[in-house]
């Protein structure tokens, strides 16, 4: 990952981004925005395209649209598809409700809306149960849907494939820097005894499995047992450690260059430090989960923190659509998001790096997480395609 960061540019856009936060509850549909109703990202976190009014083309909320699986483009028609973001607050939100204006403004084949959910992890089970067309979620997400692995124990009715990468997440710790959590440096150092209060975010989203399975690559086994964490949208969380109601919460940074509105807030109202993690590159290669470790700059924010690189575990946010999508659209999709890239990053700050160099740099090779069809004869027309990546044919093979 290097060329593409250079598009976003040594975080001059970090004010742009919208406030973190997921809506409570592992399952469940909220609001639509239509692909026509802006680009929900005015700076502030408020953006336009995010009113959760339900507002759209006229779907009924079940992700079928004009009654169209998003199997087939069908007759002449452009079929109506419903992306699954996250809470009406998030990055990924943003992301989805930009790619839907792309799409709806660009595409004869797709009409799309935007509908907020739970989070990206819980996108998935929407996804196999018709309830969305597609969805944001994350390459961990993929692979652990489709090797039945946890939260997804028994695996889902439909294969998920890959489709574009739009953004990375860096996660790390952040603690409220008083003196009586001074004494923690490193995960090791926080008490097991309940007198520390923490916070992953919601558990419907991938960070807070992000942040369990970091605990665990440090040597410590089973957090969620023996420490205290709640479960918060990203607003909630950092409001608790702005009121000292949390001692610590997992942080992150997008696709390095950047944090995001509620860290923002928390980095100008409250005294802030990194708690480190204890893995390094070697334990996160040779764990077998699908993250990948990287440093997050130190720089990114306001206030001095005690080291200048944060060692993070990586995650690739991406769009996931159920593999019983046709090609056709699959192809639709990708090259009308590549062909009118400059337009997709305008309308968000957090698409800023997305482009062929992110959909290369960040498309993960897993035999359980195979590339859509359609994305993949677009990635080898293009010369994006690594042989290291897994086609659906082959992980249908393997099964």
């Amino acid at each position: 990952m290097k060329d593409w960061k250079t598009a976003i540019g040594n975080g001059s856009n970090r004010r742009q981004f919208l406030k973190g936060t997921g809506v409570l509850g592992v399952v469940g549909l909220a609001g639509c925005t239509g692909g026509d109703d802006g680009n929900g990202d005015d700076g502030s976190g408020n953006g336009n395209g995010d009113d959760g009014s339900g507002n759209g083309n006229g779907d009924d909320g079940s992700g079928n649209g004009n009654g169209d699986d998003g199997s087939g483009n069908g007759d002449s028609e452009p079929v109506s598809w419903t992306i699954g973001t996250s809470g009406p607050d998030s990055a990924t939100h943003a992301s989805g409700v930009a790619m839907s204006q792309v799409i709806s403004d660009n595409s004869d084949m797709i009409d799309m809306t935007a509908q907020t959910t739970g989070g990206t992890a819980a996108n998935l089970p929407l996804l196999a149960e018709e309830e969305l067309n597609i969805a944001q979620s994350t390459s961990w997400g993929v692979v652990q849907a489709n090797a039945g692995n946890p939260p997804y124990e028994g695996g889902l009715s439909k294969v998920m494939t890959q489709v574009i990468p739009f953004m990375s997440i860096e996660y790390f710790l952040i603690k409220r820097d008083v003196d009586e959590l001074s004494d923690i440096q490193s995960v090791s150092d926080i008490p097991q005894d309940g007198s520390i209060d923490m916070a992953f975010g919601d558990r419907a989203g991938t960070n807070y499995f992000a942040g369990v399975d970091a605990f665990e690559l440090s040597g410590i086994d089973n957090p969620d047992e023996k420490y205290n964490i709640t479960s918060l949208d990203w607003g909630s969380q950092g409001a608790a450690m702005r009121d000292g109601r949390l001692d610590i919460c997992i942080g992150y940074t997008v696709s390095q260059v950047t944090t995001v509105g509620w860290e923002q807030e928390v980095d100008a109202t409250t005294d802030i430090d990194i708690v480190e993690w204890e893995f390094d590159e070697s334990a996160v290669a040779d764990s077998g989960l699908p993250y990948f470790y990287i440093e997050a700059p130190g720089d990114l924010w306001e206030q001095d923190v005690s080291v200048e690189s944060i060692p993070s575990l990586g995650v690739g946010y991406e769009t996931v659509f159920p593999a019983d999508v046709s090609d056709e659209l699959a192809y639709e999709f990708i090259s009308i998001v590549h062909d009118n890239i400059d337009q997709v990053r305008d309308a968000s700050a957090v698409l800023q790096g997305a482009g062929p160099e992110l959909t290369q740099d960040l498309m993960l090779a897993s035999p359980d997480a195979p590339v859509h069809p359609g994305a993949e004869q677009f990635m080898r027309e293009e010369d994006l395609w690594s042989d290291d990546l897994t086609t659906l044919e082959e992980y249908e093979s393997n099964q």
